[in-house]
């Protein structure tokens, strides 16, 4: 035999309401609403359960919208499960609203499933997206792609982000990393910059714009050294000083890029650069205290 459940509370209320006289018509909806009001969600919540069990023992069909606004209830009451379970409900009534795809993706990224929560931020940002990007979906949406590695998508959102969200170390260094695998060398200059001043200890930055100016160092001076000694005149060897004068500069800039690495982390594979380095100054001493660090 089966029997059809429903809460006590509502079997208790029915029997008031049948036995009264006048009788009283209990709106489970208005004390939800009341109790939202009074930022009872937890309240909110049990109405509209008692709502529903109410229509079920009626055998009324139940508008989808209201297991939309009955799951955010829910959700701000922390109960996930219900609110996601109300939720498919109003889904599969065919009812979408903003407000309820933005818990959704609240709840999907709670229980870890990062493709449910994708979903739900792609629907809200075909369907409801603003400009100014108030809720953060850009940013959140960018975030998932990066991690993800659908790059182009991930740099499409990124200059619909919100600022502060760009200036925010890790989606900075999050498009740091996109950029550097697309070789965009003179965007990641930039954001390697940008990203040491947010934090001056950032590992990738350094290593990034150390070996930039190292290599721009060495690749300019032998070059020019190989013309020097293919044309050893007075005006080529004017012109290598020059240019020695801008190698020297470079130098530098590795550098101190490189000793703040070595600072950090006595790690073998900088050894190489301070050696060289230090051998271009004509400084032996120096660079012989790292030679031993080679690999």
């Amino acid at each position: 035999m089966r029997y059809t459940t429903v809460s006590l509370t509502l079997v208790i209320a029915l029997l008031v309401v049948g036995c009264g006289t006048p009788k009283v018509t209990t709106s489970y909806q208005n004390l939800a609403g009341q109790a939202v009001a009074e930022g009872n969600f937890e309240a909110a919540t049990e109405n509209w359960q008692l709502f529903f069990d109410q229509q079920l023992l009626n055998e009324n069909e139940v508008a989808p919208e209201y297991y939309a606004q009955a799951g955010k209830m829910a959700l701000r009451a922390n109960q996930p499960d219900l609110a996601l379970d109300w939720f498919q409900q109003a889904e599969y009534g065919n009812y979408a609203d903003a407000g309820m795809y933005l818990d959704l993706a609240s709840i999907h990224k709670q229980q870890g499933n990062l493709q449910k929560e994708l979903e739900a931020l792609e629907f809200y940002n075909r369907n409801y997206q603003d400009e100014t990007d108030l809720e953060g979906v850009n940013t959140r949406l960018f975030q998932i792609y990066s991690q993800i590695k659908e790059e182009e998508k991930a740099l499409k959102l990124w200059p619909q982000m919100r600022l502060e969200d760009r200036k925010q170390e890790k989606n900075l260094a999050s498009y740091f990393t996109i950029q550097r695998r697309l070789n965009n060398e003179s965007v990641s200059d930039s954001i390697a910059e940008a990203l040491l001043e947010i934090n001056p200890k950032h590992v990738a930055a350094l290593e990034f714009l150390g070996m930039k100016y190292y290599n721009q160092a060495e690749d300019r001076y032998q070059r020019e050294m190989k013309k020097y000694e293919t044309n050893r005149t007075r005006v080529q060897h004017i012109k290598l000083t020059q240019e020695l004068k801008t190698v020297t500069a470079d130098f530098r800039k590795a550098l101190d890029y490189f000793k703040t690495l070595w600072e950090m982390d006595q790690n073998a594979k900088y050894a190489p650069y301070l050696v060289n380095i230090y051998t271009r100054f004509e400084d032996p001493e120096t660079a012989n205290q790292y030679r031993k660090y080679l690999e």
